[in-house]
């Protein structure tokens, strides 16, 4: 990697908490991971490998049946239901447990069971559905099932629920007023802790919060205020790391998932219901297996079982899932040691949270050579107090002039040091919102401007549309903090900075206490950016570098083709034939793993060493590689030709391509020279029509295995001009190299750069050409395509030129011969005439 930060010296602090030992005993069961740096535990925990092996065992050891059928197995479930409420630090008698699907299914299980008024046909006492803005959307969408129950549905803001939860009860005057239970109830929901930024909100409220210190928000609302109160904790964010004490703080209903704590098993979670409130959800409409005392097939009539598990839990449950559980539970006790207070959780917490709070230290203090800060922090504590902050921090870079950086870009960078992080809003909406500082007019108007949930449109003139969030486990370590801030310097900030000094404290926790009250770290940066719009980005770079819309000499330098998609490039010498798909054999192969997914440079950049050539006369594909002995692979073998062809499905780009096996000879031989085994040559099927998804007027483009376009177009003029704007000393390139990191199809050579960006179609010799639009970049042409070594560059560049949007090249396809003629051949030093509008050519 280039870049002017310097390595770190090695550490010998993986931990303030845990000692290393202990560390190096918990990172062994992570070596899958290599040079993975996994900083997305907030999102899904990943699992050790000891545990896989300890439920391979028991499952191969025992037989479990149908809980409805085995009364051992379903003795082993009760156990295991025991088993979670022990480490919730409570028991059977307080709290029942009922198996979901995950945190999701737990929440719509209480809002469709929850009774918010005896008669829903009530208008006058129809109950409240309150929750705070910024919940997972999981919450947010019960307040359609809400509605339908006539529910009112009451909306708090971070700051209204801070400030009512923290109002001591003795200040409601009217909490004697009434006497006895209502008829009528309030549901209201909020999270334990943010999976925005990891913020821990108050638990310890449960009393102001049934004693109605909500009551002033529902007279606001003209709602009624003589409710009973029900607390709905959303804990899934919270019990990844931490200690949820249900002998303290008693919350009516608990959802959890536990691939959030034990990163195994998925499709598992957990409600947890206060015995005592049981009995509000009674409204439950639908009835599975299993739930029932009595049914009648004839007749509208069942009974449903009394046990309130029994009862809500339909069909059968994921039984082996559950019994994994014992595992997880077991496994992690013999992992991690009880250094703070005795108690493993608090430990974890502890382990995490001074990890976040050691990038959060380093990114406040991270800055630019000219002064300017580097970051803008989306956080609503200062990691002065474990009880209100968890091991996130939530992010955004800026550049030196103050504007930001794009996570789309950020996460490029990311997957190319091998770090993986989550960008985006994170399905929280709310937090996102009130961070970013936009209104619901400009979200929508962002929604009209083509950005949804989860795409890449990272900025939007100029303003980010999420963020950037890093999350620790219990498997993290110092190390790991020290990898990311190496990135960042690397790829954004370009400076360097001195490492915090780190002192394990694990003789006395009472130590660790006191240092963590000891170090007050300050928030509240802000910042006020000059943004450049994109258009007005483009309109002076036109200006500086007196780009003319006219120019006298362009000519088609080169032709490649890829025939193994991600592989290396063959290069046209004297023309080349244009198929229905684009050129003849380009991508018309593909890698395939064990599993069936199409393999790419992004997850092994020696692909591009893969260098095939095509003879023509001799109708063969061979394929070479430094060290190997070449492997031919004849052109106009027929699948049925094959004696042991596979009839195969895979996908790129989201689309299912069909095609056929090449056979074990070209297959052993690729996955010795990737190193990875059980991998497959699959070439594109002849009846396989994949089409464009950009279409003009109805006209669909048939495509082979590339990306989104037929054509990919580089323009030598401006890889020049890029070239002249990387001032990284590291990246050596020349312009050839530098050209062939894009893996154009169409090489051009002119006078000016840039032009290429206003063509709306293009005449090479005979052929015509259709615009097709500008190729979106990702980390791939970081890959130096004849070494396979990584870079920073020119990703970086692109994105500071282009104002955070990283396009490069632009896509075409074929429209066909000028002149009608059968021609089909494109020719390499052939003239090329661009077509700004349909009424003026170039010339």
């Amino acid at each position: 990697m280039s870049g002017s930060y310097e390595d770190p010296p090695e550490m010998s602090t993986l931990s303030q908490v845990i000692d290393h030992e202990h560390m190096i005993k918990i990172t062994s069961n992570f070596t899958r991971l290599g040079d993975r740096c996994y900083l997305e535990n907030a999102g899904a925990t990943l699992y050790p490998q000891c545990l896989l092996a300890n439920v391979h065992e028991d499952l191969v050891s025992n037989v479990y049946m149908n809980p409805h059928t085995d009364k051992y197995t379903k003795d082993c479930i009760e156990q295991i239901r025991s088993t979670i409420l022990k480490h919730f630090s409570t028991d059977p008698s307080q709290y029942t447990v009922i198996f979901t699907s995950g945190t999701t299914q737990a929440l719509k299980l209480v809002v469709e069971a929850f009774q918010f008024s005896a008669d829903i046909h009530d208008i006058k006492n129809p109950g409240s559905f309150v929750y705070l803005r910024d919940n997972h959307t999981s919450v947010l969408g019960l307040r359609e099932i809400a509605a339908d129950k006539n529910a009112d549905i009451i909306h708090l803001s971070h700051e209204d629920f801070l400030a009512a939860v923290n109002t001591p009860a003795r200040n409601y005057a009217w909490k004697d007023k009434f006497k006895g239970r209502s008829d009528t109830n309030t549901l209201l929901v909020y999270p334990a802790q943010s999976n925005f930024n990891g913020f821990k909100y108050p638990i310890d409220c449960m009393d102001n919060i049934r004693n109605g210190c909500f009551n002033s928000h529902l007279k606001k609302h003209l709602c009624k205020i003589n409710c009973n109160w029900y607390v709905l904790l959303d804990a899934a964010s919270f019990v990844s790391t931490n200690k949820l004490d249900l002998s303290k703080t008693q919350p009516d209903f608990v959802c959890m998932s536990f691939y959030k704590i034990f990163g195994y098993p998925t499709g598992l979670g957990a409600l947890l219901v206060k015995n005592s409130s049981h009995d509000v959800l009674c409204q439950k409409k639908y009835f599975g297996g299993g739930t029932v005392d009595i049914v009648l097939s004839t007749e509208d009539f069942h009974v449903k079982r009394k046990h309130l598990h029994e009862s809500l839990e339909d069909g059968t449950v994921p039984f082996l899932s559950i019994i994994s559980l014992k595992q997880c539970f077991d496994n992690m006790h013999k992992l991690i040691p009880k250094t703070i207070y005795d108690d493993l959780m608090e430990t974890i917490s502890y382990h995490t949270f001074y990890l976040a709070k050691d990038l959060y230290g380093q990114l406040k203090d991270l800055q630019h050579l000219n002064g300017n800060k580097a970051t803008v922090l989306y956080m609503d504590s200062d990691f002065t107090d474990i009880k209100k902050q968890g091991g996130t921090v939530t992010f955004n870079l800026l550049r030196e002039d103050g504007s930001y950086i794009g996570y789309a870009e950020f996460q490029h960078m990311a997957d190319l040091f091998n770090i993986s992080v989550r960008t985006g809003c994170f399905c929280n909406s709310g937090s996102c919102q009130r961070h970013l500082s936009a209104s619901n007019k400009e979200l929508k108007d962002m929604y009209r401007a083509g950005h949804v949930c989860g795409d890449e449109v990272d900025l939007v003139d100029g303003r980010p549309t999420g963020a950037i969030r890093v999350s620790f486990g219990y498997f993290n370590t110092f190390n790991d903090v020290d990898k990311l801030i190496t990135m960042i310097c690397r790829c954004f900030v370009k400076t360097k900075l001195k490492q915090p000094k780190r002192i394990a404290m694990i003789n006395n926790h009472r130590t660790i206490v006191d240092a963590l009250k000891s170090n007050r770290l300050y928030n509240g940066i802000t910042h006020s950016h000059k943004i450049m719009k994109e258009q007005e980005f483009f309109n002076n770079i036109h200006e500086a570098q007196d780009v003319p819309q006219v120019n006298s000499k362009i000519v088609l330098k080169e032709v490649a083709i890829f025939p193994i998609k991600s592989c290396g490039a063959f290069k046209i010498r004297s023309s080349w034939k244009i198929g229905q798909k684009g050129f003849e054999y380009d991508r018309e192969w593909m890698i395939i793993k064990d599993n069936g997914v199409c393999l790419t440079q992004k997850q092994n950049a020696r692909m591009c060493l893969i260098r095939p050539k095509i003879d023509l006369q001799l109708r063969t594909m061979t394929l070479h590689f430094k060290g190997r002995t070449p492997v031919a692979i004849p052109l106009d073998q027929k699948p049925h030709k094959l004696k042991e062809s596979t009839f195969c499905h895979s996908k790129v780009c989201t689309d299912t391509v069909q095609g056929y096996d090449c056979g074990d000879e070209v297959a052993d031989w690729i996955s010795e020279a990737l190193e990875i085994s059980y991998l497959r040559l699959i070439r594109q099927s002849s009846d396989d029509n994949r089409v464009q998804k950009k279409k003009h007027d109805g006209d669909q483009k048939l495509l082979s295995l590339s990306n989104q376009a037929q054509f990919l177009l580089i323009n030598k003029a401006t890889v020049r001009w890029l070239g002249n704007k990387i001032h990284d000393p590291l990246f050596t390139d020349d312009i050839e190299s530098l050209t062939d990191r894009f893996r154009g199809n169409i090489i051009i050579d002119m006078e000016s750069e840039l032009a290429e960006r206003d063509w709306n179609k293009l005449i090479i010799g005979n052929h015509e050409f259709r615009v097709e639009g500008l190729c979106p970049r990702c980390q791939m042409v970081c890959i130096n395509q004849h070494t396979g070594e990584k870079t920073v560059e020119p990703l970086r560049t692109i994105s500071e030129q282009f104002a955070g949007k990283l396009r490069f090249g632009i896509y075409l396809s074929y429209l066909g011969p000028v002149d009608g003629s059968k021609d089909r051949y494109l020719k390499i030093h052939a003239p090329v005439k661009p077509i700004i509008n349909d009424d003026d050519i170039s010339r």
